[in-house]
């Protein structure tokens, strides 16, 4: 598996579906693709030559895309769904179709928001505490584990499977800043592109951004980093 699609952003939100895609590509993806609304999509390309992009019509994600993304996933081994897509109607009912793709998946932000069942399968579900309670609300947490993997983000963060669970022992507390969950969720998505299984991709994301977000501590001398830091850091890492 070497080749991953990221789907979100929004015209308030560029900047997540760089950072995933930016994360699973250093990772061990051999080619990441974006696909999100034309203004968002233009904005990843003056960030980053390295990522392709599919520029959709309009200002959000809707579900009159759902047949161009279904298309593309056919040439995609892995998913990355909702950084930065927001939870508009139709965006939301955009994000609940294609969590049921049944590839392997990276659910993320607003369309771990979306999910209203607990139907999904093959996925890593990166909810952080808000989303987490709405989780809860939404679905059945049993039966969302009998078939998939949940990083719970916090400190600590824990990760969970019907079968097993793993406590961060010392979870960074920069890591709670706005961004460093897109990159996680890109960390993920390259571990599961690299042929991991949903458990050793969840475990390993988690202790990549946990050490270099202690080693960013240090050299800052504090919790000063950002989100794009950890990318910077994750290039000279590897």
């Amino acid at each position: 598996m070497r080749r991953a699609l990221v789907v979100g952003g929004s015209e308030e939100y560029s900047g997540a579906v760089f950072l995933a895609g930016i994360s699973a590509l250093r990772l061990g993806a051999e080619s990441v693709i974006v696909m999100a609304p034309e203004k968002v999509a233009w904005a990843v390309n003056a960030l980053s030559p390295d990522l392709v992009t599919r520029k959709l019509r309009g200002k959000y994600l809707a579900l009159s895309h759902r047949a161009e993304i279904v298309r593309q996933l056919k040439t995609a081994d892995v998913l990355v769904l909702g950084n930065g897509a927001t939870i508009r109607p139709g965006t939301a009912a955009l994000m609940r179709a294609l969590c049921e793709w049944p590839g392997k998946k990276v659910i993320d932000a607003d369309a771990l928001k979306a999910l209203r069942d607990s139907n999904i399968s093959n996925a890593i579900l990166t909810p952080n505490s808000r989303e987490w309670i709405l989780l809860e609300e939404n679905c059945d947490i049993k039966r969302l584990l009998e078939k998939n993997v949940i990083i719970k983000k916090g400190m600590p963060t824990e990760i969970l499977s019907g079968a097993k669970k793993f406590r961060q022992r010392k979870t960074n507390r920069g890591l709670d800043k706005a961004g460093t969950g897109d990159v996680l969720a890109g960390l993920c998505a390259g571990y599961l592109a690299q042929g991991l299984s949903l458990w050793d991709a969840a475990k390993k994301a988690c202790e990549t951004g946990n050490t270099i977000a202690e080693l960013l501590t240090k050299k800052k001398k504090g919790y000063y980093f950002l989100a794009s830091d950890i990318l910077q850091e994750l290039k000279k890492n590897k």
